[in-house]
Order: C-alpha cells, then sequence, then structure tokens
C-alpha cells in the first residue's frame, strides 16, 4: 500500500506542472462560495444534450445564459484559491472546444475532472454523484432528510472552529493556518479519543463489559472512511438478515445493491 502524508501535512498535489492547494481555514468563507460551482446536479436537467456534456462544458454552457455568469464566477475564484494564481483564463479554439488556462498551462476537460476530484479530496468536499439514477437519488435525499430529523442537531461551522479551539488549546490564529482536510479530521479525531476514553472508564469502573479486551477502543485506533450514502442506503445481505431476525423470509424479487 502506497503511503501518502501530503493531505495530513497540508502539501499540495503536483499536476500537469501545476501545484494544487488545499484551502486554509481562513479562506474557508471564500471557498465554500466558490466551491458551489463544483456541486451543480448537472444529471438533475432531463435534456439529453446536458446529460451528454463534460461537467466543465456544462458549466461554461450555463454561465451563458441570463444570470448565469455568476457561476464562471465563482469557477475563477475557486481556481485562484487552490492554485494560488491570479492568471486564471477561459479559453476557445477554433474547434469551438473550451480550456481553462492557469499560468499558461491549457487545461481541457478531462484535466477540469481530475482536479475536481483532487479539490474534492483535499477538502472534504462529497460531489455529487453524476452516475446515480434520478430516482434512487431522490430517494436517497428524502432518507437524509428523515434521518436528520431524529439526529441531534450538529454544531455549524463557527460552532465546531470554537469547539477545536477550546478541546485542542490551539490559538484561533493557528486554527486559521490549518487546512480544512486537517481541522475535519482533526475534529473527527478528538470525538473519536473522548468517546474512547468514556468507554474505558466505564469498562475499568466495572460499568460495562467486552468479552475479548480486543475490542477495546483506543485512543490510536483505526478510522473507517465511511462510503458514500452508506448511512441511508442497505445492501441485500444486511436486508435478508434483518429481515430473518423479524421472523420474515426475504423477498426473491430483492435487487441488489
Amino acid at each position: 500500500m502506497k503511503i501518502t502524508t501530503k493531505k495530513a501535512f497540508g502539501k499540495p498535489i503536483y499536476y500537469k506542472g501545476l501545484n494544487i492547494y488545499p484551502v486554509k481555514m481562513k479562506d474557508a468563507d471564500e471557498f465554500y462560495d466558490a466551491v458551489q460551482c463544483l456541486l451543480l446536479p448537472k444529471n438533475d436537467f432531463q435534456q439529453p444534450e446536458i446529460i451528454r456534456m463534460s461537467y466543465f462544458f456544462f458549466l461554461i454552457s450555463i454561465s451563458q445564459n441570463d444570470g448565469g455568469h455568476e457561476i464562471l464566477e465563482k469557477l475563477i475564484s475557486l481556481y485562484r484559491l487552490v492554485f494560488k494564481t491570479e492568471d486564471i483564463q477561459v479559453s476557445m479554439n477554433e474547434k469551438g472546444m473550451v480550456f481553462m488556462v492557469v499560468d499558461g498551462i491549457t487545461l481541457n476537460e478531462r484535466d477540469f475532472d481530475k482536479i475536481k476530484t483532487i479539490i474534492s479530496e483535499q477538502n472534504l468536499i462529497d460531489l455529487d454523484d453524476e452516475f446515480i439514477d434520478p430516482g434512487t437519488k431522490k430517494a436517497i435525499q428524502e432518507a437524509r432528510a428523515f434521518m436528520a430529523k431524529r439526529k441531534t442537531k450538529q454544531a455549524d461551522f463557527e460552532q465546531q472552529i470554537i469547539a477545536y479551539h477550546c478541546k485542542s488549546g490551539l490559538p484561533y490564529h493557528e486554527i486559521e493556518h490549518l487546512t480544512l482536510y486537517q481541522f475535519h479530521k482533526g475534529l473527527i479525531r478528538m470525538d473519536y479519543m473522548v468517546s474512547s476514553d468514556a468507554i474505558l472508564n466505564a469498562r475499568y469502573s466495572g460499568m460495562i463489559e467486552f468479552k475479548n479486551d480486543q475490542d477495546l477502543p483506543h485512543w490510536l485506533g483505526y478510522i473507517e472512511e465511511p462510503k458514500k450514502n452508506e448511512d441511508v442506503i442497505i445492501t441485500k445481505s444486511a436486508f435478508d438478515q434483518q429481515m430473518k431476525k423479524l421472523g420474515l423470509e426475504p423477498s426473491s424479487n430483492t435487487n441488489k445493491k
């Protein structure tokens, strides 16, 4: 397994002669506003010609509509942030193909998709799944809305910053220089550590028991990355197991995920 520490240490990713930098907390407001241009649900449009478009060409197309110029402005602002340059241009060749030009380096539609993925991974942005069926997507959105009503409301971004400061002791001016990745992953680890301590204290006080001490959490334990939509989509095997527990026979017509 290849070991990489670039995201943990906030280092840029090198791509086609350019450095793509992770966004820092001090630029979070500007980033979250600009990155909206990558979160537009292209496949929610029913026109086949739009569905066939690359995401980059889709953005350029809607930027030509009335009121759509803001989309292109957000894209350029986003690229200025992640490439740390003011030299960002949109160019078109004689065949009508559109390119982004960053510091004199031309980036095509395929490059745009790769950069989009890098920005997503560097800054923990959940991009819209362009290949998901619209009906399934609607069902997932409805399931998320239902589950959100049953959960305790989570602290907003500003409250998370305050919590990070209080728990870690890191001054606010230093939190500003963390990357979004470092900040959010740090919060997750802190929460895991607090939970581990609580469980271990309960275990040693005799309040709870573990059959196998290897199941005891450890502050440095591995945190599994959640799979996309796993909180609202159940696999057929998991569904079958739940049906058996209830004494019901699973349907043979249930489609596998």
